[in-house]
């Protein structure tokens, strides 16, 4: 048995969906399903029942659940317990955010807590992995870092377990179309749902988060003709493109509000969402209490907002 085939049957059980739940774990439904079928055979029961619709868990599929939790649980922790005994003076807070947030948001955050955390702990250090959102989510729950942030929206939510995790609010952020102006200062590019020509729009790749973003916020206005000329997964791609003047390019406000050099300006209309900037942590034990535990404490309390 291999541990992906638990982590792939608690998103199934989570979302009761297969197709989100194949997209959740970044793999094409058919390659989810063999694997999940892979893991029945490995049991040797049917932890699906196929004869429902929607999606729903047999009889052996819910009590599996628990037991799938509890052993990626016992996983985690004794990862989390092994990189303890290696190094008990530690002092270095690991991080996974979304790319864009990498450029953007990290270099002020970093500063900030360290500026807050040098008194007490004055070698601190700081490792950052950007990542996109899901894997970002993943990374943080397989106990690979110490925190998450990410985007969250109503329509496609970031749920993590309560009783696991605590999270916080860090703000609330844009997420609309820009364009290169012209040398009026006018953007070049318009989303008028009457003009005659398709309007040039830098994409995102369909299995990335921004990429429904895009979505939910194309749905705030009539629609219009439009063609997609770059696909990227990076929205610093798609912003660096958006300069050269190619096409209109959704992006997250302090993608484009970090960067002095950008001339990018946003395009009027209702075509733009709102999205939350969110802080994930596990929830601390009472028995933990050394140093590294003192400092994720710290900096847990001391994150700008």
């Amino acid at each position: 048995m291999e541990t992906k085939w638990l982590e792939d049957f608690v998103a199934l059980a989570q979302t009761r969906n297969f197709s989100k739940a194949a997209n959740m774990r970044c793999v094409t439904q058919p390659a989810f399903s063999r694997r999940i079928q892979s893991l029945e055979a490995w049991l040797g029961c049917e932890l699906i029942d196929r004869s429902a619709y929607p999606t729903r868990l047999s009889n052996q599929g819910e009590v599996f659940y628990e037991q799938a939790l509890e052993m990626l649980e016992r996983i985690r922790e004794t990862r989390t317990l092994l990189q303890g005994g290696v190094s008990n003076t530690r002092q270095v807070i690991r991080l996974v955010v979304p790319h864009t947030l990498a450029y953007s948001m990290t270099p002020f955050w970093v500063r900030s807590l360290r500026d807050s955390l040098k008194t007490q702990h004055p070698e601190v250090s700081f490792q950052l992995t950007a990542k996109n959102i899901h894997d970002a989510v993943l990374h943080f729950t397989d106990g690979a870092c110490d925190f998450l942030v990410c985007y969250h929206h109503s329509r496609e939510p970031i749920d993590l377990d309560s009783s696991k995790y605590e999270v916080k609010l860090l703000g609330v952020e844009e997420f609309k179309p820009f364009s290169l102006p012209g040398p009026d200062g006018k953007p070049l590019y318009t989303l008028d749902a009457l003009a005659p020509l398709a309007v040039p729009v830098l994409t995102y790749s369909r299995h990335a988060y921004l990429s429904r973003m895009t979505d939910l916020a194309l749905e705030q206005g009539p629609r219009f003709l439009k063609k997609s000329l770059f696909e990227t997964d990076m929205s610093e791609s798609l912003k660096a493109m958006c300069e050269s003047g190619l096409g209109v390019a959704w992006l997250p406000s302090s993608a484009v509000a970090s960067d002095v050099q950008s001339r990018l300006v946003p395009l009027d209309g209702p075509y733009k969402i709102e999205m939350e900037m969110r802080l994930f942590r596990r929830i601390p034990r009472g028995k933990e209490h050394n140093q590294m535990a003192d400092l994720l404490d710290q900096a847990w309390r001391s994150w700008p907002d």
